[in-house]
């Protein structure tokens, strides 16, 4: 019988350090949520980023991260993540956040928080609670890639007004996400950019094609709706943003510059940053094609509980004749 109930109790344990890893498993838009900026390859930055930061290459340049971390949405993920190495001028990690590392640091000032890195640390250059150790860095690129494709194939049920070199978005508050599908070369003209959206109205604008140079302003106040309105620019190549952009950027194979602040959580393959990149971030699951990765959900504590009793039933039914019969006597 203490066997049965040794494999009762090592199964609950499994179920539960199981649940523990399947919760830090995250949507598309829990990554555009969680994240202020994501790069699949290399970022090269002389500015700051308000929120958490992940880098899948190498970081160079000289910058700030998690700048306004107190401002940034709950995670189990560090203030910055960078998958290669950390060179070049000097770069902080503000507001007690810490880092992941994956390969050698020769550049970097910890304000608070820990580094952990998975390569060497050249000390001379290197500042604040720095350790080597074991690294794991997630694979984001491929949730947000198909998060990408999928928003992409989404039919359009809005249309973009145009006077002159005023292009205007209307959102339609009887639909649950309003979907713009315009052409890369849409860009080339406009001046000025205005979306009229509820505060609660979801956005979604499709991007099709290359917009090279993005030099519009944006009109309006954007503080309450700018978490509901993403730019899927799915097959761009080169962005360069030239004026200050409102809304999450989501361009997957696109290498992006910027002049001036992005508005929003933005995803690239590389970044040449020369302006802020601000929160809020994202702040939605579009439907319905945001699903959460195949994962077991973490059962709760009830179930976990009924679970126990439920084998310890089976385990008194089905105990030896010899358990019986001792019991019997």
């Amino acid at each position: 019988m203490h066997r049965y109930l040794s494999v009762v109790f090592a199964a609950a344990i499994g179920l539960s350090v199981a649940s523990t890893a399947s919760a830090s498993m995250l949507s598309a838009g829990d990554v555009l949520n969680q994240f202020n900026l994501v790069v699949f390859g290399d970022l090269n930055t002389s500015s700051h980023v308000d929120g958490r930061t992940y880098v899948g290459g190498n970081l160079t340049g000289n910058g700030d991260f998690y700048q306004h971390g107190s401002q940034a949405p709950t995670s189990a993920y560090p203030a910055l993540i960078v998958g290669g190495n950390v060179t070049g001028g000097d770069k902080h990690v503000n507001s007690n956040g810490d880092a992941w590392i994956g390969g050698n640091v020769d550049h970097l000032t910890m304000n608070g928080g820990t580094a952990t890195v998975g390569g060497s640390v050249d000390t001379s250059s290197s500042h604040g609670n720095i350790q080597t150790g074991s690294v794991a860095i997630p694979d984001l690129e491929s949730i947000l890639r198909g998060y990408s494709s999928s928003l992409a194939g989404e039919a359009g049920n809005a249309t973009v007004s145009i006077n002159g070199g005023r292009a205007t978005f209307t959102a339609d508050a009887s639909q649950p996400l309003t979907v713009f599908n315009i052409a890369g070369s849409f860009f080339n003209g406009i001046n000025e950019i205005q979306v009229n959206s509820d505060p609660s109205a979801q956005v979604l604008i499709n991007v099709d094609g290359d917009p090279g140079r993005i030099a519009a302003n944006f009109l309006g106040d954007y503080s309450s709706s700018q978490p509901n309105l993403l730019w899927n620019f799915f097959d761009a190549s080169a962005i360069d943003f030239q004026n200050q952009f409102r809304g999450s950027i989501l361009a997957p194979d696109a290498s992006i510059s910027n002049e001036n602040n992005l508005e929003g959580s933005v995803v690239a393959n590389t970044f040449d940053q020369h302006g802020e990149v601000h929160l809020p971030g994202f702040g939605n699951n579009f439907p319905p094609v945001d699903q959460p990765p195949a994962d077991v959900p973490e059962p709760s504590a009830w179930l976990l509980f009924l679970v126990g009793i439920v084998a310890i039933g089976v385990v008194r039914y089905r105990r030896t004749p010899l358990d019986r019969a001792t019991a019997g006597a």
